[in-house]
């Protein structure tokens, strides 16, 4: 969902080789805002832009009076999947949300999902299958879970079944692991299962908050976002759980990690800059290195930017 919520101050991290993104190969990172909304005292009219990897070109793909969240590329780079709804509806009540997919460019929208609650869309490494988080009619908890689709929308498949919320799938590189947020031990914790839902493991066994893992690009690291250190900051372990190490030290509230296409960088939200923005302090998008050096802003306004979500490198971009 989106931070619009979240209050922080200021802080960095320092030293280390600046981060290259003209090796990137003109890599894009999606990511949410809520810059153009038409009603500054409610959640409506938040889109999903696109930005070259240095900062520039931010372009809105999405228009109209809605919600659209949670980006997530096509491994080919040609389309994005994503979460929708309509907003708020009667008696201040959210919509369901919904999954559509579009072109890399805005263009082609079209609707995957028309399930009561669909969220949190993520793309199998191969480009046929979608991950997503949702909630069903016939779940008697009433508990978001992880299910997985063909990229059609097609042939939907149940892989977790308990009473508390499980969401945010992130699929390894290899295509043989899905990650996920899980509040299933009492916290939000992050667990890692087949793709097929077996083998479901708890990574981080802590009382702290720990969520939105995000698989390295060569599926040996999760990043995640934690709050075990009393805040929300990102963090980085081995894909066992093992050797958990903190990237971003600060009082501000860092959230939504992306690897780079090469694996060198992270970008994330962050709402350290103190700034105040129509109801709140507001997050923008940053990028460290993958050691957590140079951490540099690349979105600058009072809106909300969040979610940020990196594409495939563009030479990697052939169709499947």
């Amino acid at each position: 969902m989106v931070g619009i919520a979240l209050v922080l101050a200021i802080g960095a991290c320092d030293g280390g080789p600046s981060p290259n993104v003209d090796e990137l190969d003109g890599s894009k990172i999606a990511f949410v805002s809520d810059r153009d909304s038409n009603n500054p005292d409610t959640m409506g009219n938040i889109e999903i832009y696109v930005m070259n990897a240095d900062g520039s070109g931010q372009t809105r793909l999405t228009s109209g009076s809605a919600i659209n969240c949670c980006p997530s590329w096509s491994p080919d780079g040609t389309k994005i999947a994503f979460s929708y709804s309509p907003g708020f509806v009667i008696n201040n009540l959210m919509a369901p949300y919904k999954i559509d997919t579009m072109n890399a460019d805005g263009s082609d929208r079209a609707r995957l999902t028309i399930n009561p609650e669909d969220k949190h869309p993520s793309w199998s490494p191969d480009g046929t299958k979608i991950a997503l988080s949702s909630v069903r009619d016939d779940d008697v908890s009433r508990s978001l879970e992880i299910y997985v689709m063909n990229a059609d929308g097609s042939n939907r498949t149940r892989l977790t079944n308990n009473w508390y919320n499980d969401w945010h799938p992130s699929w390894s590189s290899d295509g043989t692991k899905i990650a996920f947020s899980s509040a299933r031990d009492g916290t939000r914790e992050i667990y890692v299962m087949d793709a097929d839902g077996s083998g479901q493991t708890n990574l981080t066994n802590n009382p702290g908050w720990d969520q939105a893992p995000s698989w390295s690009p060569d599926a040996t690291k999760i990043a995640f976002s934690s709050a075990r250190d009393g805040n929300h900051d990102i963090y980085v372990m081995n894909a066992d759980g093992s050797n958990r190490t903190r990237l971003t030290d600060n009082s501000a509230i860092d959230l939504n990690p992306s690897w780079s296409p090469d694996g060198s960088m992270i970008a994330f939200s962050s709402d350290r800059d103190g700034k105040m923005g129509r109801w709140t302090v507001p997050n923008e998008i940053y990028v460290m290195n993958a050691d957590g050096s140079n951490q540099t802003r690349l979105t600058n306004n009072p809106a909300d930017d969040t979610e940020p979500s990196w594409s495939p490198r563009r030479s990697n971009t052939k169709s499947r």
